[in-house]
């Protein structure tokens, strides 16, 4: 059985695939934020607080899963390898913080190492977009 080819647009694809999580996984937490837990919540507006914290959750495990994509792809193409690494290693801790924040009631610390996560991980997809796309018009040109 072959292994199937991996093209640079496939590793800009994956990049792209995990910005787009990243970015629902923002406003889904700051929704969250907005709202609060539902707890703090009562009637309708805790149901609706539960409902947006289950999908950030579920949006987590989702960005972990594209995050793992990534950084296969990106070893498949020899193409940003470190930062699809450290991209993945980024998300982790940031996921980990999340549930420690939900286990704290709502830590600021841990709450801040998430925001900080998700703008440390998106810099990182950017570069590996950004240079999987500088390979693909290198390949192009030649």
């Amino acid at each position: 059985m072959s292994t199937p080819t991996t093209s640079p647009q496939d590793l800009v694809r994956r990049s792209r695939e995990a910005l787009l999580a990243l970015a629902l996984q923002f406003l889904l937490g700051m929704g969250t934020n907005l709202i609060g837990t539902p707890e703090e919540n009562t009637g309708a507006a805790s149901v609706i607080a539960g409902i947006l914290l289950g999908l950030h959750a579920l949006v987590g495990i989702g960005v972990i899963i594209v995050s793992v994509r990534v950084w296969m792809v990106s070893r498949r193409t020899g193409i940003a390898v470190n930062a699809a690494l450290w991209a993945f290693i980024v998300i982790i801790v940031t996921f980990l913080a999340g549930v420690g924040t939900m286990m704290t009631n709502n830590n600021g610390w841990l709450s801040f190492v998430m925001s900080l996560g998700f703008v440390v991980a998106a810099a990182l997809y950017v570069v590996t977009g950004a240079s999987a796309l500088a390979r693909q018009r290198t390949g192009d040109a030649a």
